[in-house]
C-alpha cells in the first residue's frame, strides 16, 4: 500500500472517530466530580446523640436518595456530551480476494477502509453544535442538583422544626394540665365547703381531661414526625431521633427586601436552569439549520500488490427533505419561545413568591417583637400580680391560675408563630440558594477595606 492510499485510510478514520469536546465540559465535569464525592464514597459521618437543625441538614444532604438521583441525572447529561459530539459512523475495513479457475493471487487481494455505509459522515459542524447544546442541557441538570440541595434543607429544616414545635406544644401544655389539675383540686374542695357548685367541679375536670387528650394526641403526632424526618435522612422510619430539649432560637435577617428579590434574580438555580435550557434550544435551531448541509461518505482501497488504488467519496444531499428541515426549523424555534416565555414566567413567579415570604417574615417579626417586648412581659407581670395577690388574700388562687393559663397560651401562640417563621425563612434560603448568613458574609467580603 502506497502512501497516497495509506493517507486516504488515515483521513477516513479520523473522520469518521473524531469527537468534540466544547469549553466548559471539562469544568462541569471536574465541578460534577467533586460534589459526587459523597455519594461516591458513603462518607456520611454519624449523627450524634442530640444533632442539632444544622447536623441533620449534613447528613441529609450526604444521604437522601432523591438528591442522589438528581446527582446521576447530573452525571448522565455529561455523559450525553462526547456521544452528540462524536461522529456516529463507524470504520470498516474489507478485503476482497479475486478467485481465478479456483486459483487465487495474493498481490491482487485488495484492502479497503470505508464509513459505516448506513451512517454518513457528518458535517463537521453538526456535532460540535450538538456538543454545545447537551453540555448546555448538562448545565441545567446541574442547576437543578443545587435547587434540589436547597430544596431538601428546606424540607429538613421544616420536618425539625415541626418536631421541635410538637414537643415545646407537649412540654406547654404539661404545664397547663398542671394548672388544671390544681383548678380541679381547688374547685373540689371549694365544693366540699360549700362555695362552689358542682357545675364547676365537672367543668374543671373537663378541662383537665381534654387536657391531658391534647397532650396524648400531640405525643402520637411524634412517631409520624420522627418517620418523616428519618425518610429525608434515608434512614429507617423508627431511627431514633431525640425530642429537642429547647427551642429552635431565631435568626436573624439582616438583608434588604430589595436585596433578597436581587439575591433571588441572581442566585436561583431554576433560572439558571432555564437560561441554560435557552442556550440549548439557540443551539437546537443551529443545528437545524445545519442539516441543509449534506453528510458524506469516503472510502479508500489498494491491492496488497501496490499497484491499484480506489479512492471514492459520496455526496448526501437533503434535496428531498428541505420541507422536513423546514418544519425542524420552525420547530426549534418555537421550542425556544417556549422556554424564554417559561423563564419569564418563572421569574414572575419567583418575585411574588419572595414577596410572598418577605411579608409573612417580616410580620412573624413585628408580632414576634410585639410578644417579645410588650405582650409576653406585661403576662408575666399580671402572674407576679397575681401571685403577691393571692399570697396576701386579695385574690383566689383560681384568680392565679387563670393568669397562669393566659401566660402559657401566649406562649403558644409564640411558639407557632417562630416555626411559621423559621419555615418561609428556610424557603426563602432555597429560592436565593444561599443561607442569609453566607450572603450576610459574602456582603462583608464584598466591602473596601478601611486604611490602617
Amino acid at each position: 500500500m502506497n502512501r497516497y492510499a495509506l493517507g486516504l485510510v488515515v483521513l477516513a478514520t479520523v473522520l469518521s472517530g473524531c469527537t468534540v469536546h466544547p469549553p466548559g465540559e471539562r469544568e462541569e465535569r471536574d465541578a460534577a466530580i467533586e460534589a459526587g464525592k459523597a455519594f461516591t464514597h458513603r462518607d456520611a459521618p454519624p449523627l450524634s446523640a442530640n444533632p442539632t437543625a444544622d447536623e441533620l441538614v449534613r447528613y441529609a444532604l450526604l444521604s437522601n436518595a432523591d438528591l442522589e438521583q438528581r446527582y446521576w441525572e447530573w452525571r448522565s447529561a455529561i455523559e450525553q456530551i462526547p456521544q452528540d459530539g462524536t461522529q456516529p459512523t463507524n470504520l470498516v475495513l474489507f478485503a476482497g480476494v479475486p478467485v481465478t479457475n479456483g486459483s487465487t493471487a495474493f498481490d491482487r487481494t485488495t484492502v479497503t477502509a470505508a464509513n459505516d455505509p448506513m451512517a454518513d459522515i457528518l458535517w463537521p459542524d453538526k456535532p460540535t453544535t450538538a456538543a454545545r447544546r447537551a453540555l448546555d442541557a448538562a448545565r441545567a441538570a446541574g442547576a437543578r442538583f443545587v435547587k434540589a440541595r436547597y430544596e431538601l434543607r428546606g424540607k429538613v429544616l421544616g420536618a425539625y422544626y415541626d418536631y421541635a414545635l410538637t414537643a415545646e406544644l407537649i412540654r406547654l401544655e404539661q404545664r397547663n394540665a398542671e394548672l388544671l389539675r390544681t383548678t380541679s383540686s381547688v374547685t373540689e374542695a371549694r365544693n366540699r365547703a360549700g362555695t362552689a357548685g358542682q357545675q364547676d367541679v365537672l367543668k374543671a375536670s373537663n378541662e383537665l381531661d381534654l387536657s391531658r387528650n391534647d397532650i396524648a394526641n400531640m405525643q402520637a403526632q411524634l412517631p409520624a414526625q420522627l418517620a418523616a424526618l428519618n425518610a429525608l435522612l434515608s434512614r429507617p422510619p423508627d431511627a431514633p431521633i431525640p425530642v429537642p430539649r429547647e427551642f429552635p432560637s431565631t435568626r436573624p435577617v439582616t438583608q434588604s427586601d430589595s436585596e433578597l428579590l436581587a439575591l433571588a434574580a441572581r442566585r436561583n438555580p431554576e433560572l439558571a436552569a432555564l437560561a441554560h435550557e435557552i442556550e440549548g434550544r439557540k443551539e437546537g435551531i443551529r443545528l437545524a439549520k445545519l442539516q441543509y448541509y449534506p453528510d458524506f461518505s469516503l472510502s479508500a482501497g489498494t491491492d496488497l500488490g501496490g499497484v491499484t488504488q480506489n479512492l471514492m467519496g459520496m455526496v448526501t444531499v437533503p434535496l428531498l427533505r428541505y420541507q422536513a428541515i423546514n418544519a425542524a426549523i420552525a420547530q426549534a424555534q418555537a421550542n425556544l419561545r417556549a422556554s424564554e416565555s417559561m423563564r419569564r414566567q418563572a421569574g414572575n413567579d419567583l418575585n411574588a413568591r419572595v414577596v410572598m415570604d418577605l411579608t409573612t417574615l417580616r410580620d412573624a417579626d413585628r408580632q414576634l417583637g410585639l410578644f417579645d417586648h410588650t405582650i409576653l412581659p406585661r403576662a408575666r407581670r399580671v402572674v407576679e400580680i397575681a401571685r403577691s395577690a393571692y399570697e396576701s388574700g386579695r385574690a383566689s388562687l383560681l384568680d392565679l391560675l387563670d393568669s397562669q393559663r393566659s401566660l402559657i397560651a401566649i406562649e403558644r401562640l409564640v411558639a407557632n408563630l417562630r416555626v411559621t417563621r423559621e419555615k418561609r425563612l428556610s424557603e426563602l434560603e432555597s429560592v436565593v440558594a444561599l443561607t442569609l448568613d453566607e450572603a450576610q458574609d459574602r456582603q462583608a467580603e464584598a466591602l473596601p477595606k478601611s486604611a490602617p
